[in-house]
């Protein structure tokens, strides 16, 4: 005999859909209020299931204007299904080139709250990689969260640090000092790096549109590879991010503000 379905589970599994679909229609952000009467769900249930979602990494807050929107996590959700059809942008497919190119593990991560999400990633045919989609990961001790983190206003950071080390355990805690001289650095030679999954990550901003919170393409090296000719990935990466960018206002990243790709100089 077929097992009933929870009825309760049916109805939160739609609405969480109907949900990302409310911004299909080219809304670009919504408050509780503008979606629970869109849908006609109560409003305790809606602030619940688009918190929920944030934590998820599938919308992202502002805090200040109270709005929601969707994350580059939405984008690349369904990318699979018809690869001919939904593959066609740049960014999935300049993944596949590097990932061919370099012969590692490409990672595309997102800020989520006080975390980096890696929301996509690919390996060339044949390596394993250790780095799952959907894995959450530092915004102080990654790669992608030193490339993020590097490309905020100081007094906004200072902020950031405050609430994440109020959540961190002692030793994870990073001051404002220290964070802001690893940013300096981060800025100065043009990418991040940090010792990640056994290996070594290195991470630059991709410019946006400001329609993410933080959107960065990451290497996984192996020791090897970081010790040898750490150059060479360096100059694949930069290259992908070069053809991806797209202009963005000169400013570092604020609540209200567009998020500004870290300069690529060369190394020195």
């Amino acid at each position: 005999m077929a097992r009933s379905l929870d009825p309760k589970k049916i109805k939160s599994a739609q609405r969480a859909l109907e949900v990302l679909e409310y911004f299909r229609g080219g809304r670009a952000e919504a408050t509780v209020m503008d979606i629970a009467r869109s849908m006609g769900y109560p409003q305790s249930s809606t602030s619940e299931l688009l918190s929920c979602l944030v934590a998820l990494g599938y919308l992202t807050r502002d805090r200040s204007a109270r709005t929601y929107r969707p994350t580059a996590r939405v984008a690349v959700l369904g990318a699979w299904v018809q690869p001919n059809l939904f593959r066609e942008g740049r960014l999935l497919p300049a993944m596949d080139e590097l990932a061919r190119e370099a012969g590692t593990t490409v990672v595309l991560g997102n800020r989520v709250g006080l975390e980096i999400q890696y929301i996509h990633a690919v390996a060339p045919p044949g390596l394993q990689m250790n780095v799952s989609e959907g894995e959450a990961a530092s915004l102080t001790h990654s790669a992608m969260g030193q490339a993020v983190l590097a490309s905020m206003d100081r007094n906004y950071m200072r902020k950031l640090l405050h609430r994440i080390n109020a959540e961190s355990e002692a030793e994870q805690r990073v001051s404002f000092e220290d964070a802001a001289q690893e940013c300096d650095e981060t800025s100065g030679r043009g990418f991040a790096t940090a010792s990640e999954h056994g290996g070594r990550m290195i991470a630059m901003l991709l410019s946006h549109g400001g329609q993410d919170d933080g959107l960065a393409l990451g290497m996984l090296l192996t020791q090897e590879q970081h010790e040898t000719q750490p150059e060479y990935f360096v100059q694949l990466l930069r290259g992908a991010v070069a053809r991806l960018a797209v202009k963005a206002p000169a400013q570092r990243y604020a609540p209200t503000r567009v998020a500004e790709r870290v300069p690529m100089q060369m190394m020195g």
